[in-house]
C-alpha cells in the first residue's frame, strides 16, 4: 500500500512538471518571442496617452522618430497630423480619458519590438453632454526607444457625430 501511494505521488508530480514545461515552452519561429508587462516602452506609450488626454502635443510627439508613420484605421499620417487630429477631439469632447488600459511590449525572435495597447476611450460630448465609450487597439513599432510606425483602430462612427 505504501508503494502504491508513493508511486501515485511520483506520477502526479511528473505529470504536473511535464504540463508546466509545455505551457512555458519558447518557440523559435520568427514571429514568436517574449512579452513584457514591465518594459519601459509600455511607460512611454502610457506617457503618450497621458499627453493626449492632457492636450500636450509636444510630449505626445516625443516618442516618435522624425520619419515615423502613424496609421489610423486605414489612413497613413505623420505623427504630427495624427496628434493634431486627436487634439481636435478636445474641441468637441470634455473629460477625454483612455481607461481599462492594457499595455504589453513584444520582443519577437526576428528582432522587431512592438508595444500593443488596448483601451476604452471615454469622452463627454460637449453638445449633448452624453458620455461616449469606444473600444480601441493600437500598436507601436520601435527602433531603439523611438516609434517608427504605429497603428490605431477604433470605430469612429459615434465619435464623428460630434463634428456634425
Amino acid at each position: 500500500m505504501k508503494n502504491i501511494l508513493f508511486t501515485l505521488i511520483i506520477v502526479l508530480f511528473i505529470s504536473c512538471v511535464t504540463k508546466n514545461e509545455q505551457n512555458t515552452k519558447t518557440e523559435n519561429s520568427e514571429w514568436s518571442g517574449t512579452i513584457s508587462a514591465t518594459d519601459e516602452r509600455n511607460d512611454l506609450v502610457n506617457k503618450f496617452v497621458n499627453a493626449y488626454e492632457n492636450k500636450d502635443s509636444e510630449t505626445a510627439l516625443s516618442i516618435f522618430s522624425d520619419d515615423a508613420v502613424f496609421n489610423v484605421n486605414d489612413s497613413k499620417l505623420t505623427p504630427k497630423e495624427t496628434i493634431e487630429g486627436f487634439m481636435l477631439g478636445h474641441e468637441y469632447y470634455d473629460e477625454i480619458k483612455n481607461i481599462d488600459r492594457q499595455t504589453m511590449t513584444m520582443f519577437y525572435n526576428n528582432g522587431d519590438i512592438y508595444t500593443n495597447y488596448w483601451y476604452t476611450w471615454n469622452g463627454v460630448n460637449k453638445k449633448t453632454s452624453e458620455l461616449l465609450v469606444v473600444r480601441g487597439y493600437a500598436w507601436f513599432k520601435w527602433d531603439g526607444m523611438k516609434v517608427v510606425e504605429s497603428y490605431n483602430a477604433f470605430d469612429p462612427t459615434e465619435y464623428n457625430k460630434a463634428f456634425e
